[in-house]
């Protein structure tokens, strides 16, 4: 079921409750913290281990600081550090964070969680802070869906957490449930140990003072190979990573994708022993447009979820400098997403002749 803790100003939280929330929902952790001087929320995540969580966050734990830590225990999607909490969603005013304890009534893709899934549709209503706490209150739009879950939201400019559900107090934390406690899980589940190799940085806000930069400004100066697939190519960097190649450097091997637990993976044909790399976003909003390795254009709705052809690319046609990347198969297009997510789309026709990308 996870667990949400809100540490308001004035209360402490100990590195013995942290462990207890952590032992019952060891799946992946992160936080928010409030920073006065800039009045905003800064985000970390990706945390695969209660050493590497608490290391960053003892300083905020304190009874002068604001902060909010989610501990996961998986119910939907994979236990990774992708789907760890808070999920980014736009509004107008800027970036909020939700954190969700519970299980929503919404469709999932494999590997992909039910938060994941309400955070990216949310980020493309373009909605006013005010107009998604409507949407995600009690008694609100979404509160069939919501099904009993707890939300905290993190909204730009607001120094206290939008709660949503029903919610204890104890020790003057506000905590989204009390099974930690007795190191208990709603979903029964241990849990499970695993060594998890990944760079926490990744998923860092990329705002945060001396944080390492995202996975979309790595240096162009270090090894690279570039491998073709059909009319893609990709540069595979020595961080073992592909990313979308749009230079003139010739490739030197052939490449194929794959989408599995909703990542993209890039097959390189190297001889008797094939290399595999995960295949990352060079953006960091996912664009309104996507190519597949035949060369297919398509335009994306990423409110309705649908993909609608839009020409195809040739020799003499450059492409936008931000498309997605994708993988058709019969009607679904598969965009790979700025969180290095796939979603599934349903491929349309074009209504009244679109506009042309």
């Amino acid at each position: 079921m996870c667990v949400i803790a809100y540490k308001p100003q004035g209360v402490a939280l100990s590195k013995e409750d942290a462990r207890l929330m952590w032992e019952a929902n060891s799946h992946g952790a992160g936080f928010c913290v409030w920073d006065e001087k800039s009045r905003t929320w800064k985000m970390k995540k990706g945390f695969m281990s209660f050493e590497a969580l608490w290391q960053e966050i003892e300083p905020y734990t304190k009874e002068g600081s604001i902060l909010v830590v989610h501990f996961r225990i998986v119910s939907r999607g994979k236990v990774c550090p992708e789907q760890t909490h808070p999920f980014e969603i736009a509004v107008e005013e800027g970036t909020a964070y939700l954190f969700h304890n519970g299980t929503l009534t919404i469709h999932t893709t494999q590997g992909s969680s039910d938060t994941y899934e309400l955070a990216y549709r949310l980020s493309q209503l373009g909605l006013r802070k005010d107009q998604l706490k409507l949407v995600l209150k009690e008694g609100g739009l979404l509160e069939e869906m919501r099904a009993g879950s707890r939300f905290a939201v993190c909204l730009p400019g607001e120094n206290q957490p939008f709660l949503v559900g029903q919610w204890e107090e104890i020790k003057g934390l506000k905590t989204s449930n009390s099974y930690w406690q007795y190191r208990r899980t709603y979903t029964g589940l241990s849990g499970r140990k695993r060594r998890v190799f990944y760079t926490p940085s990744l998923y860092w806000d990329e705002d945060w003072e001396d944080s390492k930069p995202s996975f979309c400004e790595c240096d162009m100066e270090e090894d690279r190979t570039i491998v073709e697939v059909g009319h893609l190519r990709f540069e595979v960097r020595e961080d073992g990573n592909a990313y979308l190649y749009m230079g003139k450097e010739s490739p030197v091997a052939d490449g194929e994708l794959y989408v599995s637990n909703d990542m993209m993976f890039l097959l390189v044909d190297t001889g008797p022993f094939p290399e595999t790399f995960q295949v990352k976003p060079s953006y960091k909003q996912t664009p309104n447009l996507a190519i597949d390795p035949d060369g297919n254009i398509y335009q994306l709705d990423h409110f309705r979820m649908m993909a609608f052809p839009s020409g195809r690319k040739t020799k003499n046609v450059r492409l936008p400098k931000e498309v997605a990347i994708a993988l058709r198969s019969e009607g679904t297009l598969y965009v790979l997403t700025k969180h290095s997510l796939v979603v599934a789309y349903e491929i349309r026709e074009k209504e009244h002749g679109g506009r042309p990308w």
